[in-house]
């Protein structure tokens, strides 16, 4: 079963799932991309890979980083977004000063660690609640800071 969560969240915030993150453990992420080689995918401290401009990331506690498992094909080499037990982290931005995209989680339950699973619950339930508000949608949620912000006459893009 796949799970999600999808919320229009202030760049500065980003620090805010950051520090819930570390205050859960040994949290890693790994951007998703490709790569020439297997061992280029490298996983980081969270907080070490978010600094990265890249827009997806992996996260996972750094106990199951062991367990991701690698895609290849003719464009190289990534890690499953699908079959690695991690969640898949899509930071949304502003895309110009007056349009904030989504920021979503989501992950596949099927077949994971029910460790992970706990865990990965337990994060989506921390955004559910730092990002109260919903927009348009059930759905879609929204931090306080944001919904400040499209009240002041900033689109909230997908």
């Amino acid at each position: 079963m796949t799970a999600s969560v999808q919320y229009w969240r202030l760049p500065d915030e980003e620090a805010d799932i950051v520090k819930y993150l570390r205050s859960t453990g040994s949290i890693m992420a790994l951007p998703v991309r490709r790569v020439a080689k297997p061992e280029d995918l490298v996983w980081k401290p969270v907080e070490e890979a978010l600094r990265e401009p890249d827009m997806s990331f992996l996260l996972t506690p750094a106990e199951l980083v062991p367990q991701m498992q690698v895609h290849h094909d003719e464009e190289g080499y990534a890690a499953s977004v699908t079959k690695t037990p991690a969640l898949l982290y899509s930071r949304g931005q502003l895309v110009t000063p007056q349009r904030l995209s989504a920021t979503a989680l989501s992950a596949e339950w099927e077949d994971k660690p029910a460790d992970f699973v706990r865990w990965g619950k337990n994060v989506m339930q921390w955004v559910r609640k730092a990002a109260p508000g919903w927009h348009k949608y059930k759905q879609h949620r929204i931090t306080p800071k944001a919904d400040a912000a499209r009240e002041a006459g900033v689109e909230m893009i997908f």
